[in-house]
């Protein structure tokens, strides 16, 4: 299950660098759309909100109070990315989904039962 659902997400991925890499291409004013920018055009309240959901409840530091530390997740580390052009980050996203689903397949061979034992045994 894991297998195909990592496959469809490293498809994806390669759907939207092939995407933006067009757009890049064909756009007469800049040479590079940023990841940012890209998400901003299609749907600016969804990244409002998943900068709101990352850095309320999924940045250690800000929600555990205890650890007194500045929220680092949202901000430099997805802010950076966010920056960068969105073909790269399409092309890291398809290579990592890509590798994920590689390790899944290959977990899933791991497992299988040696059938040559039971003959053997009986």
């Amino acid at each position: 299950m894991m297998l195909w659902f990592f496959r469809l997400l490293a498809g994806l991925s390669a759907i939207g660098a092939a995407y933006t890499i067009w757009l890049d291409l064909t756009s007469q004013y800049s040479p590079s759309l940023s990841m940012g920018k890209f998400w901003y055009d299609r749907s600016p309240q969804s990244l409002q909100h998943a900068e709101t959901i990352v850095s309320r409840y999924l940045d250690p530091c800000g929600l555990i109070t205890a650890l007194d530390c500045t929220p680092f997740l949202w901000h430099p580390t997805i802010s950076m990315l966010l920056g960068a052009p969105a073909a790269l980050d399409f092309i890291g996203l398809t290579i990592i989904f890509g590798l994920l689903s590689g390790r899944s397949m290959a977990n899933k061979k791991g497992k299988k039962p040696n059938l040559r034992r039971f003959r053997n045994n009986g």
